[in-house]
């Protein structure tokens, strides 16, 4: 119950910043996103420092709740406003066959990083939680990181949200 709870602070930060994250990528464009990735990465970076610090006196879960709404806030800069932002540069008569493509693309790249960290989570999981949560954390944050890198390759602007 208590997990359950903590992590419902992940879905608050993405509540407080999806509403206004495609306004935002309308004006400011792809920097929206690397915003977005930033906050993850050290959304993630500051639960893997409350888990290292729960790991030498116990803590509880509650520290990790404000790195679950710095990330979560960040997944509503992410994710809100990605596909307005990937598809701008698409010509209108090929919009169809790029957003199967960008739906498929993002699939597969959320399969391939849950299992990447679910593989280094659970090679550490025998040495206990906190250990694999200290090796996978890094990874992640890290693998946001390199995702604000690589926005910064994407259109500079976003699709105008629809009123």
């Amino acid at each position: 119950m208590q997990a359950g709870v903590v992590t419902v602070a992940f879905s608050v930060g993405g509540f407080l910043t999806a509403p206004v994250a495609d306004r935002l990528a309308a004006r400011f464009g792809r920097l929206v996103l690397v915003a977005g990735s930033l906050l993850m990465a050290g959304g993630f970076a500051w639960v893997w420092s409350a888990v290292a610090a729960s790991s030498e006196r116990h803590t509880g879960a509650w520290p990790l709740v404000p790195g679950l709404v710095v990330a979560g806030a960040g997944l509503g800069f992410l994710v809100v406003p990605l596909v307005n932002v990937v598809l701008s540069a698409v010509p209108a008569d090929i919009a169809g066959g790029a957003s199967g493509i960008f739906s498929t693309a993002q699939q597969f790249g959320g399969a391939l990083g849950a299992a990447l960290i679910g593989t280094v989570f659970f090679d550490h999981a025998s040495s206990g939680l906190t250990e694999a949560l200290g090796t996978a954390m890094p990874w992640v944050a890290a693998g946001f990181a390199l995702c604000a890198v690589l926005c910064l390759a994407l259109p500079k602007r976003a699709v105008a949200p629809a009123e």
